[in-house]
């Protein structure tokens, strides 16, 4: 018992010292950058009169703040181990101070844009370069850069629950810190995530603002198209690329931007020890873009070994030319670096090659892109995709068209190379369970029509099957269906003047193109003997038939046919053909003329 009893009394010792130390030195890191760092700034003639508060405020932000907020902890803690020899608990003391620690998060966010502004600094200005130099040999700084100075507010913040982790693993179950600290460590915990997103939001909006005045185009249009002051604007990625030459000498960094909406690749230049970029070719729509990592061959392998790398600073954060090490670095023979990116549509561009600095970029690269595509595909996506069947037609039995039967019990018809199938959902399984119902060859288009029939194109064959040939006991004569038109190219159902119209299109290479149109009729099966029925006027396929309606004859090809309330509109290769189905008047739309005739003649 006295060994528990000692070792519980040391460790309620040592629980106060570590924090109070760790508090005293993190001030007398805050008090070391402002007496050797701030005041001299302000004062000496290190940086122009006009611009040394400016350049203070950037590089060092709200330093002050902190240091007056973390003395106060620091007086705190140590009183409280001035009362005592043993110190009872610590978590009154945080849970007071931890709630003026919102200068942290303002810090943190700036952190990025301070650091930008010394390095420039340094390079533009001798005299600050020579005092940097001077002040980092100092004994004070302990061989500590600057750098190294203006991250431990950020890291500081890290650190509080680290420690009071270990503090509260030795604190008694009685003791009141077992119910404060925890409470602590929360609130530390919520600054560190405002930390992290205000500082993503504030380097997002830095960047975008360095990019807004060094990144030019050849017009307006193609910078504008960017909206870079979009507050919802983000830049994804940003890095180095090189750019194939036909030497080594010719070989070119380019830079590459990555936004939520565009590619943009960059020429890049020097001006003042700022990275100036011009565009190379138009920004890229992500929608049109498509990345290609290339497979690579011994040819390519060979030409690779002229291709160098640059080790230069691949951030807009980096503004300082370095020394490039292209001479000493070769892309890996074992893998490709290359990555490919074309810009489709009518405005689009040639692929251009560009090689990323490693196999690990080069991944990088392209998962970010396709993760971009996929969720804008997603957020302008119109309908969502469910799988029905994932693996029972192979390549040798593609699905060319697919018709709903019923949403409900998400019944199909599927249009293969080797017939037509029809799925029902298991009662059991609640799967679905996929048969074939008619065996015809090259089945290229299906069309269902509610309690009427089914038309099926196969092999240029035009065949009408009754709906009954669904289930699995009709007769065999049912199965073979009717033959309605031979040498038809596709067909189209809709509605026109309240009826219900069957549109066949006939091509031939040697005559005009022939639309027939059908109207599905009722029909009597005792008056099927009766001459008026003639065989060229009706196709019966079951209780209803396709009467002929109307013959349409045009010079051209069409390819697609649509009906609308009172017109049919014919498409073709140059121009859309609208037929008044009431006065069998024809018009044709061109883009290159408002009016003309598509030669089209009516047959009654």
């Amino acid at each position: 018992m006295l060994w528990l009893s000692k070792k519980k009394e040391f460790k309620k010792k040592s629980k106060p010292i570590i924090p109070s130390r760790k508090e005293r030195d993190f001030v007398k890191d805050l008090q070391y950058m402002d007496h050797f760092w701030i005041k001299p700034l302000l004062t000496q003639d290190i940086i122009a009169e006009e611009n040394r508060e400016t350049f203070v405020d950037l590089v060092f932000s709200n330093l002050a703040e902190i240091e007056s907020i973390n003395s106060e902890l620091s007086r705190a803690l140590d009183q409280r181990q001035s009362e005592a020899y043993l110190v009872p608990n610590i978590g009154d003391i945080m849970l007071q101070h931890v709630g003026n620690f919102e200068p942290f998060v303002r810090y943190g966010a700036n952190q990025v844009i301070g650091k930008f502004y010394f390095e420039l600094e340094k390079k533009r200005n001798p005299r600050f370069a020579k005092f940097v130099e001077e002040t980092e040999r100092k004994p004070q700084s302990r061989r500590l850069e600057l750098n190294g100075y203006l991250t431990k507010p950020t890291t500081r913040l890290g650190r509080y629950n680290l420690l009071l982790r270990e503090i509260l693993k030795r604190t008694p179950d009685d003791n009141s810190d077992k119910e404060l600290i925890p409470q602590v460590m929360e609130n530390i915990t919520q600054y560190l995530i405002q930390v992290n997103a205000d500082t993503g939001k504030s380097e997002n909006k830095f960047n975008l603002e360095q990019i807004q005045t060094r990144l030019s185009f050849k017009t307006p249009a193609e910078f504008d198209c960017l909206q870079l002051q979009n507050p919802e604007r983000q830049l994804l990625m940003k890095g180095r690329m090189k750019r194939k030459g036909n030497t080594s000498s010719e070989s070119a960094d380019v830079q590459v931007f990555l936004f939520d909406n565009y590619l943009v690749i960059a020429k890049i230049k020097y001006v003042d020890y700022l990275e100036i970029y011009r565009a190379l070719r138009k920004p890229i729509p992500l929608e049109l873009l498509s990345v290609h990592v290339s497979s690579i061959s011994k040819r390519e392998k060979r030409a690779s070994s002229l291709l160098p790398y640059s080790k230069s600073p691949n951030s807009l954060n980096n503004v300082i030319p370095k020394q490039s090490t292209s001479d000493n670095f070769q892309p890996s023979k074992s893998n490709n670096l290359s990555i490919v990116f074309t810009h489709h549509g009518r405005r689009g561009a040639s692929p251009i090659t560009l090689y990323a600095t490693s196999a690990s970029n080069q991944q990088l690269w392209v998962k970010t892109i396709k993760g971009q595509q996929e969720s804008l595909a997603k957020k302008r996506c119109v309908f969502s995709i469910i799988p029905l069947i994932k693996s029972h037609f192979t390549t040798s039995n593609r699905v060319n068209s697919t018709v709903t039967l019923d949403t409900n019990n998400k019944r199909f018809l599927i249009g293969t190379d080797q017939g037509v199938y029809v799925t029902n959902k298991d009662p059991e399984t609640k799967k679905l369970a996929v048969s074939r119902v008619i065996h015809l060859d090259k089945v290229s288009q299906i069309e269902a029509m509610p309690e009427s029939q089914i038309l099926v194109l196969a092999d240029k064959t035009l065949w009408s099957f009754p709906l009954d040939v669904l289930s699995p006991s009709s007769s065999s004569q049912v199965k073979r269906g009717r033959s309605i038109s031979q040498n038809t190219a596709f067909f189209h159902v809709g509605e026109c003047l309240s009826k219900t119209l069957v549109c066949v299109v006939r091509m031939n290479t040697l005559s005009a193109t022939t639309i027939r149109v059908f109207e599905p009729v009722v029909m009597d099966e005792s008056k099927k003997t009766k001459p008026m029925f003639s065989i060229r006027r009706l196709v019966r396929g079951g209780p209803v038939g396709l009467k002929a309606y109307k013959d349409l004859y045009l010079p051209g090809e069409a390819s697609s046919i649509s009906l609308l309330k009172s017109k049919m509109c014919i498409s073709s290769a140059k121009e859309i053909g609208v037929v008044d189905m009431k006065t069998f008047g024809v018009q044709g739309m061109s883009c290159l003329q408002s009016k003309t005739s598509i030669g089209a003649h009516v047959s009654l």
